[in-house]
């Protein structure tokens, strides 16, 4: 097994403001697995503030297990699980491999990933995010999207809870009734805040208000979520199946918001959607900001299973020039899956890719 890595760094069409801070780029760690003829597409995204990890961390994780990445097996789904688990690596390269591999298995098995995973839906609708800024802005930009076909629509808060009031309203008086408005604090709510917020809002037909609070204060997320008429999702919150477990146990989530850099990977959330179903909580989709790599892995994730109701898949659509083309193909807001084998992209874009040497 050979590997080759890239740094990718693709500019927003527009800098993204969120609760804890902007975003002006989307950058990634690119990976290439080669074994023979075939090869195996995957992608990390690092967080610090998500998974404690940054991008030197996880090139330094890759660089560390190489002899194990070169007596990898991709012969099944749950041989594939258990290695990458078993790597003594940060979460955004456990995920990259874990999707390589899955690349490779499905190319082998002559299938498009997303059918081998379940193949449950042909398409999906992705909402679209819009960052925090003046109420008036946030209008504006929700209607402009709203002219290039899109419906649903994610709004970034977490800065001023009066502003963030007046925020939904402005964007719910421009769209009018029909269109569907999401909101995400991004942990930037203190609990007071929070419940004076969501009961607000709520005049405003909101489908589902995410991380509202700190991720780690699971008694006032629990809390609030009894007070709030509007389902609460958790983001920050849940990362792993076993912090999937303790949420549902808890009972603190209406819907668990799944990412493939917090979970490790595609089997890793697998595992996550069937403690979810089975405790009666849905799932949602989403990312970090991925190339049309890792929204195409995410995205064949969410058609496979029929726990998976919201998808905020818009990485890809708000940069500049996708790295990769192919793969889950957006047409406006409809994501469309491609027919080839395994993830079925191609890269398209290589000024945007930087080699790195790891071996």
């Amino acid at each position: 097994m050979e590997i080759e890595a890239w740094i990718s760094e693709v500019p927003l069409v527009e800098p993204l403001r969120i609760a804890p801070g902007t975003s002006y780029t989307q950058r990634s760690i690119i990976i290439r697995l080669r074994d023979g003829d075939l090869e195996g597409w995957g992608e990390a995204c690092q967080s610090r503030r998500v998974l404690g990890e940054t991008m030197e961390d996880a090139l330094a994780s890759l660089k560390k297990i190489i002899p194990a990445i070169k007596k990898a097996s991709y012969e099944s789904i749950e041989a594939i699980h258990e290695f990458t688990e078993g790597l003594d690596a940060t979460p955004s390269i456990k995920a990259a491999l874990n999707i390589a591999l899955l690349d490779m298995y499905s190319k082998s098995e002559k299938r498009p990933l997303w059918k081998l995973l379940g193949g449950y839906r042909e398409s999906l609708v992705t909402d679209i995010t819009i960052g925090i800024m003046e109420p008036e802005e946030m209008a504006q930009k929700a209607l402009k999207f709203a002219e290039r076909g899109f419906s649903i629509f994610k709004l970034k808060l977490g800065e001023n809870a009066e502003k963030d009031i007046d925020r939904v309203k402005k964007v719910r008086d421009a769209l009018g009734e029909g269109p569907t408005i999401r909101v995400d604090a991004n942990e930037g709510w203190r609990y007071e805040d929070a419940v004076r917020v969501v009961n607000r809002i709520a005049d405003y037909e909101v489908e589902l208000v995410e991380q509202p609070l700190r991720h780690d204060m699971l008694h006032e997320l629990k809390m609030l979520r009894r007070e709030s008429p509007i389902p609460i999702a958790l983001d920050e919150s849940v990362r792993t199946p076993g912090e999937a477990l303790r949420a549902v146990e808890e009972d603190i989530a209406d819907i668990i918001n799944i990412k493939l850099m917090k979970s490790r990977g595609i089997t890793p959330a697998i595992r996550i959607i069937a403690i979810s179903e089975t405790a009666g909580v849905k799932n949602m989709v989403g990312c970090f900001s991925e190339t049309r790599l890792g929204i195409t892995a995410t995205a064949y994730l969410a058609q496979a299973y029929r726990n998976v109701y919201y998808y905020d898949l818009d990485c890809d659509i708000l940069s500049m020039d996708p790295v990769f083309r192919g793969g889950s193909e957006p047409e406006g807001p409809v994501r469309r899956p491609s027919q080839g084998y395994g993830l079925g992209v191609t890269l398209s874009n290589e000024g945007y890719l930087r080699p790195v040497k790891i071996v």
